[in-house]
């Protein structure tokens, strides 16, 4: 996903200590109060935003390149369960009179 740019254009791929420098960089440019971002803060919120708009965990796989169900489905547990049939139920109660 990253990969270091020249006037040549893309070169090999950055390590994990360079990507952690660039988002730390940016994520402190964004707010100074943000601390704890990582390369796999971008894995993670990848994972949750594709599911978010409706991809299926095979397409979800395929994309964070995980060959197992269990990371991507330990990344999703909370909007999993924020779109399960007692969480629908539970908000739907307080509308019904």
């Amino acid at each position: 996903m990253f990969c270091h740019l020249s006037r040549s254009g893309a070169g090999e791929r950055m390590s994990p200590a360079a990507v952690r420098r660039v988002v730390e960089r940016c994520t402190g440019e964004a707010n100074p109060l943000a601390v704890g971002f990582s390369g796999h803060s971008l894995h993670v919120g990848a994972a949750q935003d594709l599911l978010a708009a409706g991809v299926d965990l095979p397409g979800l796989m395929q994309a964070g390149r995980w060959s197992s169900p269990v990371m991507p489905a330990r990344y999703n547990e909370h909007l999993r369960a924020m779109r399960g049939v007692m969480a629908r139920v539970r908000r739907g109660k307080g509308k019904r009179q």
